[in-house]
């Protein structure tokens, strides 16, 4: 018998994130792709989809956590759910995700812990030590907690005390691109940007990196997609003289950053504070060269001077001086990019990700 076939007993599994699989943002396009290909390549495995709030509306989503849990209760009986994948961020993720934790303990299920957001241990170190051991409680009472990468298993091990032997190392997963880049010859390169457009990811330092190049005389296009501080952005963009360089779309979906990818010369992702970013990994699925930041998991996604470049947070020049020297160095562009592509096949496939989620559920 293989490892999915299909004579082998099916186990079940909720997957509990915010809002569903319409969650705007990298958490909810990971368990997208995940349920996707265990969906379709491993038949012992059932994943069904469990919201943990039911509007994500800033004055009801708290009032209405008390129905989510009492819909997750309710699907979960009927369909005899035996084990809760509940993925965790900080702030308000949190304290929700402890709810529905104890909820799954005492309806017998085993728990999955799916750490993800930016900045995780930075929000556990503003807490006093009440909140702090209520955290260390939540993680320590978990039969699995998946770390995206060494740097977050550090975080748990030595800062959180949590058992090494209940950690388990899982890159975020992304499938192969089904179309082709459209690069055009002879055209300024494009930049792209795809996530939350405010100070976390960075997009303000972006901005004004893109002016000093329109300073320098450096010819490029940028397109800065997502939701967020969008009007603030554009102000800043105006401001500064740039305005007709850049494209504000606001937020997009799957197929349109999928073709903002595959147009892109160049990816950026400035960001102060991350985990382990998904649209780093879409875009080395495509072969495009990532300039990021020395936060989180990203050195440990990007080579640096390899499959691309990375700068500190919250400086404009190193971030235009990154830019500046893909946009004019069309060979260093294609080497990074075919770096950063054989690394992705490598390590951060969905099919790899499927795998070792799949193991992860037998083995509870």
């Amino acid at each position: 018998m293989t490892a999915t076939s299909p004579d082998r007993p099916r186990r079940r599994v909720a997957i509990v994130l915010s809002d569903g699989l319409s969650v705007q943002g990298g958490i909810g396009r990971v368990m997208t792709y995940l349920k996707r290909e265990i969906d379709a390549h491993v038949p012992d495995i059932a994943l069904t989809v469990h919201p943990a709030r039911l509007t994500d509306r800033p004055v009801l989503k708290h009032a209405t956590v008390p129905f989510a849990l009492a819909l997750f209760a309710t699907r979960a009986v009927l369909g005899r759910v035996e084990i809760a994948h509940i993925n965790v961020a900080p702030r308000g993720s949190t304290w929700r995700k402890r709810l529905f934790a104890r909820l799954a303990r005492l309806l017998g299920q085993r728990v999955v812990l799916h750490l993800h957001g930016s900045g995780y241990d930075e929000f556990y170190a503003a807490q006093d030590s009440a909140k702090q051991d209520r955290i260390r409680n939540f993680f320590a009472s978990a039969d699995r907690v998946v770390a995206l990468s060494p740097y977050w298993t550090r975080f748990l091990t030595e800062q959180m005390g949590i058992a090494p032997s209940k950690i388990v190392e899982i890159p975020n997963g992304v499938p192969n691109p089904v179309n082709p880049r459209t690069l055009k010859a002879g055209e300024a390169p494009v930049i792209a940007f795809l996530g939350l457009i405010g100070q976390r990811k960075g997009t303000d330092v972006l901005i004004e990196a893109l002016a000093m190049l329109a300073q320098r005389g450096i010819s490029f296009r940028a397109i800065i997609a997502g939701n967020g501080a969008v009007e603030e952005a554009v102000a800043q963009a105006k401001a500064l003289g740039i305005a007709d360089r850049l494209d504000f779309p606001g937020w997009i979906g799957e197929s349109e950053a999928d073709a903002v990818l595959n147009g892109a010369d160049i990816f950026v992702l400035p960001s102060r504070a991350e985990n382990q970013p998904v649209s780093i990994l879409e875009a080395m699925a495509r072969g495009v060269p990532v300039i990021a930041t020395r936060v989180g998991a990203i050195p440990e996604q990007i080579d640096d001077g390899i499959s691309g470049l990375l700068v500190d947070p919250g400086k404009v020049a190193p971030l235009a001086d990154a830019l500046e020297r893909l946009i004019v160095s069309p060979d260093e562009r294609q080497s990074m990019g075919s770096a950063g592509q054989a690394r992705f096949a490598r390590d951060f496939s969905v099919a790899a990700c499927a795998r070792r989620f799949a193991d992860v559920y037998r083995s509870l």
